[in-house]
């Protein structure tokens, strides 16, 4: 039996008692597999994880730390590359089968051993989110927030980090980390500005009007402004957002912004009344408020008198 059949064997039944659940008898196959081709290193690889799984942290690191310890740096390198596919391919697995703990388990051994493994950081998040344990300080505690600042050239998974920033801010709305992470998402947006407005824009809404915290909100889609600063959806938000907070001269002006950029009637109706509503909560601005109503008024006659107006359903909602 040549060499490649007999640890394609190995593997195959120390893997079936993994699946199982059934520890003590894959690290015996893997132990005894290891007595036989001392230089197949997935061995230990597999051998490390099954005792991670059994509890047995440091013994699980010894195994892999033994099989790498007269490397040559080169050798190490790819060494560990294997070990995070095999760790990761686990825990991906024990996701898939909502193990969420083990999971979690594996994850934070994946981070001992590289702590700059941004993708892994991101699922430690997610988990501890659905494992209930997630708390202010925990961005900070893993490092996430630094290592996305850094200027480090990072393979980030766009799509897991605006899920895990969508995660944050349904989980800790308000808490001033959730905002710091939103910020630090900004130098990996590219061209997938829709992304991140999909990803703030629904939490930046329940921030204002469920936790009745405008303030916060408008810090939020403020972020937005620096990739996109006229997009008219998050200017609608942001001029009430604004004026909800008492920033009444801003939420006028971003009225004013958001009534120049849009063109159909509809749009310029919701847009002047955002105005009017800025001009009527300031106070002090009546002579304004009088000419703004005046248009509101003409605006209106000119849509009822527009038979061909095509009007959506949001325009609807906010006629």
């Amino acid at each position: 039996m040549s060499s490649l059949t007999a640890s394609t064997q190995w593997h195959q039944r120390s893997k079936q008692y993994l699946i199982q659940g059934n520890y003590t008898q894959a690290a015996t196959l893997y132990e005894k597999a290891i007595a036989a081709e001392p230089d197949v290193k997935s061995h230990y690889w597999y051998l490390g994880l099954i005792l991670l799984l059994q509890g047995q942290e440091i013994e699980g690191q010894t195994t892999w730390f033994m099989a790498m310890v007269e490397g040559e740096p080169e050798q190490v390198e790819l060494w560990n590359t294997e070990l995070l596919g095999i760790l990761q391919t686990e825990a991906e697995r024990r996701k898939a089968l909502s193990e969420d703990s083990v999971a979690h388990k594996i994850r934070q051994q994946i981070k001992e051993i590289f702590p700059q493994e941004i993708n892994n950081l991101l699922h430690l998040v997610q988990l501890a989110i659905k494992l209930e344990i997630y708390t202010e300080e925990y961005l900070t505690q893993l490092g996430v927030l630094e290592i996305l600042k850094s200027k480090l050239q990072l393979e980030v998974d766009f799509d897991l980090l605006m899920q895990i920033l969508r995660n944050v801010l349904d989980e800790a709305p308000l808490q001033a980390s959730s905002i710091e992470l939103a910020e630090a998402c900004l130098p990996y947006i590219q061209d997938n500005t829709l992304a991140f407005l999909s990803a703030i824009l629904g939490p930046a809404v329940e921030i204002a009007y469920s936790q009745r915290q405008p303030g916060i909100a408008a810090s939020l889609c403020e972020l937005y402004l620096r990739l996109d600063a006229d997009n008219t959806e998050l200017l609608s938000h942001l001029a009430a957002f604004y004026q909800n907070a008492g920033e009444y001269d801003k939420g006028i002006e971003t009225a004013e912004l958001l009534y120049s950029l849009v063109d159909k009637l509809p749009d310029k109706i919701f847009a002047n009344r955002q105005i009017l509503r800025g001009l009527m909560s300031a106070g002090g601005r009546w002579e304004e408020a009088s000419s703004v109503t005046q248009r509101q008024e003409s605006l209106m006659v000119s849509l009822i008198e527009d038979k061909s107006t095509q009007i959506e359903q949001i325009q609807v909602l906010r006629l």
